[in-house]
């Protein structure tokens, strides 16, 4: 395990700082709130892209030498809000909705995702299904309250979100339409994760409980209740081990 773990570091921080002379703190990067990666031709730029708290900026690095990439992806001058989703594709261009001639939200962006064949992106303030090469939008689906973490399973098609009123809403991209409505929990979901084979979707929450939910029964199968809340989770590609992350807990618990 220790042989495939890695690092991705700024490296010198404290060095670099001295000789530029200004504070440690002004060059070091604030904590990672997301990031996305791409295994295509890694040799060839740098494949994965962070944000982090309270930065408008987005950083890449090069995997294959754990280092900070050359390059800092900057929004327009104009546009200088904190960015708190990202991911990886081959294209690029701005999303607008051209039937309003506005801008692609008016409010906070939680999540982005793409479908398998890049036919497709999904962004979330609103739920919006934008035509990926076109960038013209496809589907927008308005629910009434704000969406908190989103998360699609490229497999089947199913974009699952959770929502400020505590219930988990399952949407068919493809269909565009809703097809599924958890509730159950009954404080602010954290975080949720497809099983791999799509059958099944996993939440946690701070009412301390962690619930796993069957796609195609539609209803809660088991519930377990922790001492302290699970604030983000992961479950194994072979679905036999959950890797959990715990309030003011500093470990990963398996």
């Amino acid at each position: 395990m220790d042989q495939q773990s890695r690092e991705l570091s700024q490296r010198h921080v404290t060095k670099r700082a001295k000789k530029l002379r200004v504070k440690e703190k002004e060059i070091k990067l604030k904590p990672v709130i997301a990031f996305d990666f791409a295994e295509i031709r890694e040799r060839d730029w740098c494949n994965v892209v962070t944000c982090h708290m309270d930065t408008a900026q987005a950083y890449v690095w090069r995997l294959q030498n754990f280092v900070l990439g050359e390059h800092i992806l900057k929004p327009c001058p104009k546009n200088q809000i904190p960015v708190k989703a990202c991911a990886i594709r081959i294209n690029r261009g701005s999303y607008v909705d051209l039937s309003e001639r506005s801008c692609a939200h008016v409010g906070e962006v939680v999540g982005v995702a793409y479908d398998s064949t890049n036919t497709l992106m999904i962004s979330a303030g609103y739920h919006e299904v934008w035509d990926f090469k076109g960038r013209g939008l496809k589907s927008r689906w308005e629910i009434g309250c704000a969406v908190v973490k989103i998360v699609y399973h490229r497999s089947n098609g199913l974009l699952a979100t959770a929502t400020n009123d505590f219930v988990i809403r399952l949407f068919d991209v493809v269909a565009l339409r809703m097809v599924r409505k958890f509730e159950g929990h009954i404080d602010r979901v954290t975080d949720l994760c497809f099983s791999k084979d799509g059958k099944w979707i996993l939440t946690s929450s701070m009412d301390g409980t962690l619930r796993i939910w069957d796609v195609s029964l539609a209803r809660q199968i088991d519930a377990i209740h922790v001492d302290v809340s699970v604030t983000a989770l992961s479950l194994s590609p072979n679905m036999d081990v959950l890797a959990t992350i715990h309030v003011d807990q500093n470990g990963v618990y398996l």
